[in-house]
């Protein structure tokens, strides 16, 4: 075995979600630097190759071969996309196997039987579009839209939603296809509007398109619900927008796997997180984004499965990571997860619904913690 780990990452620095993954990728600076800190993992520090990607798959990809070549014994990986890991699946199935977490929480991913070696560090998207229209159906609705952008992230859930909303009596009166950024909103408005649906549930969206479809359809005087997931449930952007619009977002809801990092104080794995950026980033400003929580949740799982498996005296690969991944039950995530964390195909299927509040600037649980 080597003397250190090599933990490779591929970031959307650039292109249209850059804003989340400059935000992000700090969230593995700061994994590596507090595991080395501890000792590292048995006894062994970390070494991170990252890289930018623009959000291209392709990019992606190359990135990953280049850690790879650098380090063939490369521990772990972390993913930018639903569309890298869709392109790189069949080579790290049948050369690579590292094991690799990412930002997607697309449901394919989750399926051990034909990506053994990928995980979501979450509920799919097709769970969190299930909450979402159970919601909708308690609340009556019968009318509904899908406003979702064009990349493999925004497409995901789709078929199931048509599907699920058929089960449970609702019809999809529309679908509207954006682009992920700088989307010609009226005009998609517009088409919402003439469509008349009682709830919108948004898809695909990270740092823009989705705030401002809301304000635009509350400008024509639409008093449709909107609904998103989790890439649209950060409070920073939700903050901006209502900076400009006013109190346009306020109730705007959506699925949330984990806490938000305000609400720490029965969380002491953020408590942990506040402590070391209060002391190792003077830019700290006492708040942590969702997309850097993703990361570190992602991380964290990855080096439960490291610790297994070193404690089990197994050689650290693929195989046995994946494994060892598989074995997580009741583990006490540090409050991340409303509940004890056990990792079923791949995923940790539970969930709260958060909506917004334009007057504290905070989004708030309306549910419970649910299991799916």
């Amino acid at each position: 075995q080597a003397k250190e780990w090599v933990l490779g990452a591929s970031m959307p620095l650039t292109g249209p979600y850059a804003m989340a993954g400059a935000l992000g990728m700090p969230g593995i600076i700061d994994f590596i630097a507090m595991t080395n800190d501890s000792g590292g993992i048995g006894g062994k520090p970390i070494r991170g190759i990252m890289e930018d990607s623009g959000y291209v798959p392709s990019r992606s990809l190359a990135n990953f071969k280049k850690a790879y070549a650098e380090a063939p014994d490369m521990a772990g990986y972390f993913g930018d996309s639903t569309g890298f890991m869709k392109l790189l699946a069949p080579e790290l199935n049948d050369r690579y196997k590292v094991l690799t977490g990412s930002t997607s929480f697309a449901s394919e991913l989750a399926n051990p039987g034909t990506n053994p070696y990928q995980y979501v560090s979450g509920p799919t998207y097709q769970d969190m579009f299930g909450i979402l229209l159970q919601h909708i159906s308690e609340q009556g609705g019968k009318r509904l839209a899908f406003v979702y952008s064009d990349t493999e992230f925004g497409k995901d859930p789709i078929p199931y939603g048509r599907k699920r909303a058929a089960e449970l009596g609702i019809e999809v009166v529309h679908e509207e296809i954006t682009k992920p950024a700088g989307a010609e909103v009226q005009t998609h408005v517009a088409q919402l509007r003439r469509a008349d649906p009682d709830f919108v549930i948004m898809h695909g969206y990270v740092t823009g398109v989705w705030p401002a479809i809301i304000a635009t359809a509350r400008a024509f005087g639409m008093e449709t619900k909107f609904l998103g997931t989790f890439w649209a449930m950060e409070k920073v952007i939700a903050d901006k927008a209502s900076a400009k619009v006013g109190e346009a977002l306020d109730g705007y809801m959506g699925v949330m796997p984990y806490r938000y990092f305000y609400d720490r104080a029965d969380a002491p794995a953020y408590q942990a997180l506040d402590a070391w950026n209060k002391e190792h980033n003077e830019k700290y400003p006492g708040y942590l984004v969702t997309w850097y929580l993703e990361v570190r949740i992602t991380l964290d799982l990855w080096h439960q499965a490291m610790e297994a498996t070193i404690n089990a005296d197994k050689p650290v690969n693929g195989d046995n990571l994946a494994a060892a991944l598989k074995g997580i039950r009741n583990w006490d995530s540090g409050g991340f997860f409303g509940k004890p964390v056990t990792v079923e195909s791949h995923k940790i299927a539970q969930g709260r619904v958060y909506a917004y509040n334009a007057g504290n600037k905070l989004f708030l649980p309306v549910s419970d913690w649910l299991e799916v």
